[in-house]
C-alpha cells in the first residue's frame, strides 16, 4: 500500500480512479518545462451525464489537479462531509430482538455494536494512555431469559497503524452468524517541511507587517490525515476464541458503507500524491522541480490500490476505466478519486470497484441502487446553488453506473441521506436553496431515469403552478425528513415546529396533504405503519431556543389533519441525545401486535439558578424506556416506562463516556452498551 498525502482543493470536485499502460518517463529539459499553471482551473461540479476516460485522459486530470493544488499552494486534507421496524427471531426460542435502527430496510449500516440475538459484539471506545491508544473487540453472551450478560472473549487491536475499530457488520449464513466484519481507519501525522520565516528579509531589513503576516500565513504545517481502509473478517463460530480469517486494505479515506445480504459497499476518497513535491516551492528551480515530478510520474503511482492480507499491492481500477463528467475540459484539474467496492464477505472476495469523478457529500443506498450526491457552493453571487446525483445500479455483478440529474438547492448538513428515497423506480429528493437574504426555500423534486439514456429527469416539483404551497413558512429551515412509502414528513422550524405530511402516491402531482404546528421541533421521524410516527427532538421556548429532549408520537390517519396525541420532555437547555444525530442510537422492537418498546440515550441536565443567572448542571447519562401502546385498537399512547442510568453526578464530576450508547432489546430482557461495558436487566424492574 502507498502512503498518500490528502490535498485539499476547496472547489475541486472528486475524481474518477484507475491504473493504466506503463509509459517511458520523458527527458524535459529546464527551458521545456512550463510552471505557469493560470490556465488551469479547478473543476466546477456540473449537471450533466458521467463518461468513460482514457488513460490519458484521467493522467493529464489527475496531474492537472496536482498543479492546481501547488498553484493554490494547498497541503491540507479535505474531509467529505454524508423505514421499516427490523425484529429479527432468534432461531431456537423464536423470541424477537432488536437490530440495528436502518434508514432503508434490507440494507444494513455499520454500528459499533451488533447482535445476533445470542452473542454482543461491541467494538470498544479508543482509551488513551501514556502508552498509546488502546482498543479491543468483546464479544458478550446474553441470556434473555433471566436478563444477563457475560464476557467469553476481549481481542486486543493493533492500533499502531488503523486505530480502533469505527464500524463492523455481521456475516451471516443459514447456520447464523459466522463471522464479524470490522472497519478501520488507518491514522499517521504527515509533516511537511516547513518555512522558516522570521521579521526581516534577505538583507537584514524589517519587513513590513502584512509583509511577515503573508509569510506566516504560508507556513505549512503537518496534518493529521487518514490514508488507509482496513476490512477485516474474523471468524466467531467459536466466540470464546474469534480468529482473524482475512483482511482488506483500500488506499483512501472511508466516506461511507453498506452491506445489503453478505456483500459490503464500501465508498471511498483517494487524494492523489507525489511525496517529494515541494508544496512551499517560491523559486523558478524548485517549481521547475516540481513540474518534472508531475510531468514524468507514470498515472499508476497515482492511483489507490488494495492488498488482501498483507500481500502485494494491487490496482483498484484500470486507468481507462473510470467515470469523469462529459463536460470535461483539458483545463480542468480533477485530483480526488471516488470508489464503489463491491465485497462478497462470504466468499472473502473484492467483486469490482468503479470509480467516478463526482464531489460527493451524500450517499444514499436502496436495495437496487447507490447514490452519490454533491452540491455547489460556489455561486453564491446569483443565489443559485444546485446538487448533482449520480445513481449506480446494484445486481450480484457488482456496481454499474446508470445515470445523472441535477436539481435545485443542496441536502444541507443534518443527515442529509434522509432527504432522499427511491420508491417504485423514481428517486425523491428534497433540497433547499438559500435566497439572496439568506431565507431558505425547500423544494420536493422526483426525478425518474430516461429509457436509453443516462439521464435522471425531474419529472415532479413542489411547490409547482397547481401546488403553489410553500415548504416551511418564511425563515423555517428543514430539521428533519423521511419517506414512508406514498409519503413523505418534513419538519421545518424557526420558533415553532411545523410537520408538513405530503402525499406522493402520484409521482407526477406532489402536493401537501396537511400540517400542524407544535413547539419544538425534530431531527428524526420514524414511521410506525401508515397511519402513526414517532419523533425525537429538542423542546423550545418562544425565542426558540432548546429547553430539553422530547420525543412525540403524532396520528397521520387523516394526513390533512395531522395531530400529536403524545410527548415527553426530559431534562433542561443542556440535555440531548446522541439519537439527535445519529439514528443508529435508537432501538426498536415490536413486542407483540399490541406494543412497540423504543430506548434511545439521554444525557440529562438541569437548570441551577444562582443570584444573578441561571446555569446547567449535568445529571446523569441514561437509556430511556418507551412503549407505544394500544396498537392493535387504534388507541395509541407514548408512555414512558423507565431509565436505565449508566453514569451520576452522584458519583463523579462529569460523564466518562458517550457517543456509542446503544440499547438491545431482545424478549423482555434489556441490554444497555455504555462505553466498553454493557448493562442487563428486565424491560421493566
Amino acid at each position: 500500500m502507498k502512503s498518500t498525502v490528502k490535498i485539499a482543493l476547496l472547489s475541486l470536485p472528486l475524481v474518477a480512479c484507475g491504473g493504466g499502460s506503463s509509459s517511458s518517463e520523458p527527458n524535459i529539459q529546464r527551458e521545456q518545462v512550463n510552471t505557469d499553471y493560470s490556465a488551469l482551473s479547478a473543476s466546477k461540479l456540473e449537471p450533466g451525464p458521467l463518461r468513460q476516460a482514457s488513460a490519458s485522459e484521467l493522467s493529464e486530470l489527475v496531474k492537472n489537479g496536482l498543479r492546481v493544488s501547488l498553484a493554490q499552494n494547498q497541503s491540507y486534507g479535505m474531509m467529505i462531509r454524508e423505514t421499516a421496524i427490523t425484529n429479527t427471531s432468534d432461531s431456537k426460542t423464536g423470541t424477537a430482538f432488536s437490530g440495528t435502527n436502518v434508514q432503508v430496510a434490507n440494507v444494513d449500516e455499520a454500528d459499533s455494536v451488533k447482535y445476533d440475538g445470542r452473542y454482543i459484539y461491541l467494538a470498544t471506545p479508543a482509551e488513551y494512555t501514556d502508552t498509546g491508544a488502546s482498543a479491543s473487540l468483546k464479544i458478550l453472551a446474553t441470556n434473555p431469559a433471566n436478563a444477563s450478560v457475560s464476557e467469553v472473549s476481549n481481542t486486543q487491536l493493533d492500533t499502531t497503524h488503523w486505530g480502533s475499530v469505527s464500524e463492523m457488520y455481521l456475516v451471516d449464513s443459514a447456520q447464523g452468524t459466522t463471522g464479524i466484519a470490522t472497519i478501520r481507519r488507518s491514522w499517521d501525522f504527515i509533516a511537511f517541511n516547513e518555512k522558516v520565516v522570521t521579521d526581516v528579509s534577505s538583507d537584514g531589513k524589517p519587513l513590513m507587517v502584512d509583509e511577515a503576516d503573508a509569510a506566516r500565513s504560508a507556513m505549512i504545517w503537518p496534518y493529521q490525515m487518514d490514508n488507509g481502509i482496513e476490512i477485516t473478517l474474523f471468524d466467531v463460530r467459536t466466540p470464546a476464541t474469534p480468529a482473524k480469517t482475512w483482511s482488506l486494505a483500500i488506499d483512501g479515506d472511508l466516506l461511507s458503507t453498506r452491506k445489503i445480504g453478505n456483500t459490503l459497499y464500501v465508498i471511498s476518497s483517494f487524494v492523489p500524491n507525489i511525496p517529494t513535491l515541494d508544496y512551499a516551492a517560491e523559486t523558478k528551480d524548485a517549481k521547475i522541480a516540481n513540474e518534472k515530478l508531475i510531468a514524468t510520474t507514470q498515472v499508476e503511482k497515482l492511483l489507490p490500490e488494495y492488498s488482501i492480507n498483507g500481500g502485494s499491492p494491487q490496482a483498484l481500477n484500470s486507468a481507462n476505466g473510470c467515470m469523469i463528467p462529459a463536460s470535461t475540459k483539458k483545463t480542468d484539474g480533477h485530483l480526488s478519486l471516488i470508489n464503489i467496492t463491491a465485497i462478497n464477505l462470504s466468499s472473502q472476495q473484492l467483486i469490482e470497484s468503479v470509480c467516478v469523478n463526482s464531489n460527493v457529500e451524500t450517499v444514499y443506498a436502496s436495495t437496487e441502487s447507490i447514490y452519490l450526491v454533491g452540491s455547489d457552493y460556489s455561486r453564491w453571487e446569483t443565489w443559485q446553488s444546485f446538487s448533482v446525483v449520480h445513481r449506480f445500479a446494484l445486481d450480484a455483478n457488482g456496481v454499474d453506473y446508470s445515470a445523472t440529474g441535477s436539481v435545485e438547492g443542496v441536502l444541507g448538513w443534518g443527515s442529509p441521506s434522509f432527504r432522499m428515497d427511491e420508491h417504485k423506480g423514481v428517486l425523491r429528493m428534497v433540497t433547499t436553496n438559500y435566497g439572496e437574504t439568506g431565507e431558505p426555500v425547500h423544494k420536493l423534486s422526483i426525478l425518474q431515469k430516461v429509457t436509453g439514456r443516462s439521464e435522471l429527469e425531474v419529472v415532479a416539483q413542489l411547490p409547482n403552478k397547481t401546488h403553489p404551497e410553500t415548504i416551511g413558512k418564511p425563515r423555517e429551515d428543514i430539521f428533519g425528513v423521511r419517506f414512508n412509502g406514498d409519503k413523505a414528513y418534513v419538519v421545518t422550524f424557526e420558533r415553532k415546529d411545523p410537520l408538513y405530511v405530503i402525499d406522493l402516491a402520484n409521482p407526477l402531482d406532489p402536493k401537501i396533504a396537511g400540517q400542524l404546528e407544535v413547539p419544538g421541533f425534530s431531527t428524526y421521524l420514524h414511521p410506525i405503519g401508515d397511519n402513526y410516527l414517532f419523533a425525537l427532538g429538542n423542546e423550545t421556548n418562544s425565542d426558540g431556543f432548546a429547553t430539553g429532549v422530547k420525543v412525540s408520537l403524532y396520528d397521520i390517519r387523516n394526513p390533512a389533519a395531522p395531530n400529536e396525541i403524545s410527548k415527553h420532555v426530559f431534562g433542561s437547555a443542556y440535555s440531548w441525545s446522541e439519537a439527535l444525530y445519529d439514528h443508529r442510537a435508537l432501538s426498536f422492537l415490536n413486542a407483540g401486535d399490541d406494543q412497540l418498546r423504543i430506548t434511545l440515550p439521554v444525557t440529562l441536565y438541569e437548570e441551577v439558578k444562582g443570584e444573578e443567572f441561571v446555569s446547567s448542571r449535568w445529571v446523569n447519562n441514561s437509556l430511556y424506556q418507551f412503549e407505544v401502546n394500544g396498537l392493535a385498537n387504534g388507541k395509541l399512547s407514548l408512555d414512558h416506562v423507565g431509565s436505565v442510568i449508566s453514569e451520576s453526578s452522584a458519583n463523579q464530576e462529569y460523564p466518562l463516556w458517550s457517543g456509542n450508547d446503544r440499547g438491545i432489546l431482545h424478549g423482555d430482557a434489556l441490554f444497555y452498551v455504555h462505553g466498553p461495558k454493557v448493562i442487563a436487566g428486565p424491560w421493566k424492574k
